[in-house]
């Protein structure tokens, strides 16, 4: 080799080794992470909202981090945290007072650990100086806090890997060996449910396992189960004294199951020696209640245990075959005196539109829920608060149901507001017609591609409850509104052919008076589903085909670009890429070689 080829290929080594340097270390960052959340300070508790000084607020649900001294601009990097939960920083200024409560919606979502177990990350405003996180007591000792070092699933597994901490429970891991299920049918078993002091409350819609012993770190496998559902496990000391109840907030989605159901795991705390679970009475009546311990299970593993087929919509004609759609109601949307079963006819009219449609539904309808909110409400009653869990979900549409509790309660009914500044709107939300339009006003701006519809509910002759026997003025004026935000109104209080079916002077199918029963569901279903059905057909053909252009084999970058993006979308070069310092290696040996070749000639 001539000392001027040599000397070129020097000079690509050296620019090489710079390129690198530029680059990054290629240090993963599960190698050099720096973990700011120290175990052995934690507290169980919420960081005061205060001060940072204050005692912590009493909560058996979560655990508060050590101080963790920030600076403006910090990126600030935790999980897991569950969607859900109610906040994760509690941040302070210099004085040591409270500046910022952080939740889900002021961060955002960096990746998915499983199911609704999430990293996300949040920057430091100006004023903040210190922050301490309340992890869920779940992720007592598993949580991970940092400063300016973004870290993804794969990281936050090898962390705890090397750190050799067992979180099972958030590994999509298949079942294997014999399941053996802790909560079968059983005269051990309790009609109804268990609170957090161990009381025994009959229900006809839930069932209670026996005790089951545990310790501390193992793992809970259990389904079929809803989110909805009030609480899902009763906490126990040596004692069997009860300690507290548990949600879906505070445990994680495993994996899906089908028609609405879901496998959860929890990882049991400290000072706990005994569960109960709390099942859906038909679930268990059904005999495919499945609970497990330290043996987690997938759908696939539930369905071939209990020789489950899901019904095969691929050949299903339905225009809202495959498309996806939220629902949002009270309970009669929810499904409250409905059989909660999961093999039979369960699940509200959601279940039953999925069932003969394959629409795939979410229903996240809670029982009590109002459109309209008052001091003293329970925000997780609200109407309008349903659909933030599932804020970065698309919908193909959205199903929204409400007003028989604000009837019942005989809530204002209000005006419609010709103003469209939030702050004007969001002062009329104690009123009937207030909520309803900042709900449309903010379910129209988060899901701007969904058809939205409005169900107006069938009548309510034999309830003497406040005005629900009078609820066409609260539903005349949702029709005047759903008309001026363009949400298609499904008037089924003022049809007198499903009310006559439905005999709503009677307890036939309505034994309450309030709540469908089975064959209600089965009477009401198809009138919704010919609702949204016309309106998605129409959507359907009017939707001009799309046209295909088809892709250049080369992609000109505009001058002075020095990104480009891949076809997933994802960034490559720029300072700190590896992918920018592959290219201008090629860039150097190709200008390098042809320098070489014009020596050469």
């Amino acid at each position: 080799m001539s000392k001027k080829a040599f000397k070129f290929i020097g000079i690509v080594l050296v620019m090489t080794f710079v390129l690198s340097a530029f680059a990054g270390s290629g240090v993963s960052a599960a190698e050099s992470i720096t973990n700011l959340y120290d175990n052995s300070k934690a507290q169980m508790g919420i960081p005061n909202t205060s001060s940072r000084d204050g005692a912590l607020s009493n909560n058996p649900h979560y655990f508060a981090s050590n101080l963790i001294e920030v600076k403006a601009g910090d990126v600030i990097t935790m999980g897991p945290c569950n969607v859900g939960q109610g906040h994760y920083l509690s941040a302070y200024n210099a004085s040591g007072t409270a500046v910022a409560k952080v939740s889900y919606a002021n961060c955002t979502q960096v990746d998915v650990i499983q199911g609704d177990a999430v990293i996300v990350k949040w920057t430091v405003p100006s004023n903040v100086t210190s922050i301490r996180m309340a992890t869920a007591q779940m992720y007592y000792d598993c949580t991970v806090i940092t400063v300016n070092q973004e870290f993804k699933k794969d990281d936050y597994f090898a962390e705890m890997d090397k750190q050799k901490i067992n979180i099972d429970f958030l590994r999509p891991i298949k079942a294997t060996g014999t399941l053996v299920n802790l909560f079968p049918k059983s005269d051990k078993t309790y009609a109804g449910r268990v609170d957090a002091s161990n009381k025994e409350v009959a229900s006809a819609n839930y069932r209670s396992s026996d005790y089951i012993a545990v310790k501390p770190g193992d793992v809970l496998y259990f389904g079929a189960a809803v989110s909805t559902q009030g609480y899902h496990l009763a906490l126990q000391d040596e004692n069997k004294k009860g300690t507290v109840t548990i949600n879906s907030t505070y445990m994680v989605e495993y994996d899906d199951i089908g028609r609405g159901y879901a496998i959860y795991s929890y990882r049991i705390r400290p000072g706990t020696a005994y569960v109960r679970v709390v099942a859906a009475t038909g679930v268990y009546d059904d005999g495919i209640q499945l609970v497990t311990l330290n043996q987690p299970f997938l759908g696939e593993d539930y369905r071939k245990m209990f020789n489950i087929t899901l019904t095969d919509n691929s050949s299903n004609k339905s225009p809202l075959n495959g498309l996806k759609g939220l629902f949002m109601g009270d309970s009669i949307s929810y499904g409250a005196g409905d059989t909660l079963s999961y093999l039979h006819t369960g699940r509200a009219w959601a279940g039953r539109i999925e069932d003969a449609t394959g629409l795939k539904t979410t229903n996240a309808s809670v029982s009590g829920a109002k459109a309209s909110f008052l001091a003293g409400d329970d925000s997780a009653k609200w109407l309008f608060n349903q659909y933030k869990e599932y804020s970065d979900e698309k919908f193909d549409l959205i199903v929204m149901h409400g007003g028989v509790n604000d009837a019942r309660h005989n809530r204002p009914i209000g005006t419609i507001s010709e103003s469209t500044s939030e702050g004007d709107l969001v002062k009329n939300i104690g009123t009937y017609v207030g909520g309803l339009q900042w709900l449309f006003h903010n379910i129209k701006e988060t899901f701007p591609e969904a058809k939205l519809f409005f169900i107006a509910n069938h009548r309510l002759d034999g309830h003497a409850t406040g005005q629900a026997k009078n609820m066409g003025p609260y539903f005349d004026m949702a029709k005047q509104l759903c008309e001026k935000y363009e949400v298609v109104f499904i008037d089924l209080y003022n049809n007198k052919e499903l009310n006559d079916k439905l005999q709503t002077t009677t307890t036939k199918y309505l034994p309450d008076t309030l709540h469908l029963n089975a064959e209600g569901y089965g009477i009401i279903t198809p009138y919704i589903i010919s609702a949204l059905e016309a309106e998605m057909k129409t959507e359907e053909t009017t939707t001009p085909e799309e046209t295909t252009t088809a892709v250049p084999d080369v992609t000109t970058v505009p001058e002075g670009e020095t990104t480009t993006e891949t076809p997933d979308g994802s960034k490559q070069g720029g300072c700190g890429s590896y992918a920018g310092t592959g290219f201008a290696v090629v860039a150097i040996i190709s200008l390098a070689g042809s320098m070489l070749a014009r020596k050469k000639k």
